[in-house]
């Protein structure tokens, strides 16, 4: 049975989301200067658009119930060699995902 939000679950959400991203936004300012240098920091730094790129891609491809169709399931695959061409070449996460929204529905016309 699906259940909609009220406006009070609706305004707590939003909330709550509000505040972790303030905090995440501001931890780097409070934290130590050795804390944010630190090779463990720093490498998490150079692998979370990699991570988040995996992650959208393994959602898009079905993983999501909405999301099992062929159709959508080839266009992702299809999508996912320029993203991956596009990053490793310009080493620019926003840009590799724009480029792959822009191919995926190329490909899925």
């Amino acid at each position: 049975m699906e259940k909609n939000m009220s406006l009070t679950e609706l305004l707590i959400l939003v909330c709550v989301i509000t505040i972790i991203t303030f905090l995440f936004r501001f931890t780097p300012f409070i934290l130590p200067k050795n804390v944010i240098q630190s090779p463990l920091v720093l490498n998490f730094g150079k692998k979370l658009p990699s991570g988040i790129m995996i992650i959208l891609f393994l959602y898009s491809t079905g993983l999501s119930e909405e999301h099992v169709n062929q159709k959508f399931i080839t266009a992702s695959f299809l999508a996912a060699i320029p993203v991956t061409l596009i990053y490793v070449w310009k080493k620019n996460a926003v840009f590799s995902i724009l480029s792959g929204v822009i191919f995926f529905y190329i490909f899925l016309i």
